[in-house]
């Protein structure tokens, strides 16, 4: 019998060949799982679709379930994160993640990259609202990794960052019978390749597919993602330089769930950064 969530957090990772390492990656799995657990409202379930069992004790909650799925490597370049073959990936998992979510009823779903935090009080307030077509995270925040402060994005986060959306289960036209055996290119036909790819994979696309439906999404009266940066991990070169600094300590820490790292943490980090900017100083000059 499955216990009906208002909301539906559904994350996934990528398959371990596709990782630069997977202990790591599930590491980072934990942290997002914490934060998502950290919701103000209770009224949750977290979805995580999974190749192999994450190499790391994950929370124990009865809101997570986890699913495992037999899809092969994407088409990226084994070892390390590319763009290349995540749309269809990515897509497909999220695509299994949505139909267990419609299983147990949920209203709305949010997709959550498998590495960022998000705000504790995002079911709160979606649960105001349950006939929404549902909202995005215009602003938001990126934190490099080990830093003891994070970069504030005013305007445009959610055309940067995976973990900016929640939407109406219903106008998602998800099935809840997709079975976790079925191959990744049968979980795309039953949704449709198209909006797989550019709903579930991507995250630019959203805001203006939901507007052109006549649902137009709304956005977040507040900051509701941290997209952590830095990791080895990413799947691109973002580098937050811009922005206005807030401190992790206090508020930052709270409402997200990021551990606030040491002193010697944060040093090490800052010096990798600027070895890691020297370098490709050297490498354009020389180019």
């Amino acid at each position: 019998m499955y216990r009906a969530a208002v909301l539906a957090f559904i994350t996934s990772m990528p398959h371990p060949q596709n990782c630069a390492s997977y202990p790591r990656r599930s590491l980072l799995l934990r942290n997002t799982l914490k934060s998502i657990l950290a919701q103000t409202s209770d009224d949750i379930h977290v979805v995580v679709v999974v190749n192999e069992p994450p190499e790391c004790e994950l929370p124990k909650d009865p809101r997570i379930e986890l699913v495992l799925v037999s899809f092969p490597p994407s088409s990226s370049p084994l070892g390390r994160p590319s763009l290349a073959g995540i749309e269809v990936d990515k897509g497909s998992k999220l695509g299994i993640g949505v139909s267990a979510a419609v299983r147990h009823d949920a209203r709305h779903v949010m997709f959550v990259d498998s590495d960022d935090y998000i705000h504790n009080d995002i079911a709160r307030f979606v649960a105001q609202d349950p006939g929404a077509p549902g909202w995005y995270s215009d602003s938001g925040y990126f934190h490099m990794s080990g830093r003891r402060s994070v970069r504030a994005i005013d305007h445009g986060f959610h055309q940067r960052n995976g973990s900016t959306h929640v939407i109406r289960t219903d106008l998602l036209g998800v099935p809840g019978d997709l079975s976790r055996d079925l191959s990744r290119d049968e979980v795309l036909d039953r949704i449709g390749r198209q909006k797989a790819t550019s709903i579930m994979g991507r995250h630019r696309p959203i805001v203006e597919y939901f507007d052109r439906l006549g649902t137009p999404l709304s956005p977040f009266p507040f900051a509701a993602v941290i997209w952590e940066i830095g990791t080895g991990e990413n799947c691109t070169g973002v580098l937050a330089g811009a922005g206005r600094k807030e401190s992790v300590t206090g508020r930052i820490s709270k409402e997200f769930g990021l551990a606030i790292p040491s002193r010697g943490t944060a040093l090490k980090s800052a010096a990798v950064t600027s070895w890691s900017r020297s370098l490709r100083l050297v490498t354009r000059k020389r180019g």
